[in-house]
């Protein structure tokens, strides 16, 4: 699989489970996740997905739980929206991208500040 088909896979594989947890998946648990970015591997047999969710730490464990459990439903779900030949095999890893940026903007303002 060429890196521009890859890409695009990647974004609507995005799009698509967004809108499978907003819309079809009944687990409150899943209701504050959001999938940040999907990375694909170079066959396109399996999908990393970095996510983010607020709450307490026990409830982002609960919610990270329920997504491992969903991970059937929500590969079968996508099935019906991508253009695959078969569908890639999920795998979650939460996204720290977003607490790190904010700790780098945190010590900017500190330095600023002095």
């Amino acid at each position: 699989m060429n890196d521009r088909r890859r890409q695009r896979l990647e974004v609507d594989i995005r799009e698509d489970i967004g809108e499978i947890l907003s819309r079809d998946v009944s687990d409150e648990r899943l209701k504050n996740m959001s999938i940040t970015r999907v990375k694909l591997s170079r066959d396109g047999s399996n999908a990393t997905l970095f996510f983010e969710i607020t709450g307490t730490e026990e409830e982002q464990q609960d919610a990270f739980e329920a997504m491992e459990s969903a991970k059937g439903y929500l590969r079968s779900k996508l099935a019906f929206g991508i253009k695959m030949r078969t569908v890639p095999i999920l795998s979650f890893v939460k996204d720290e991208s977003g607490k790190k940026g904010d700790t780098v903007l945190n010590i900017m303002r500190e330095l600023d500040n002095d």
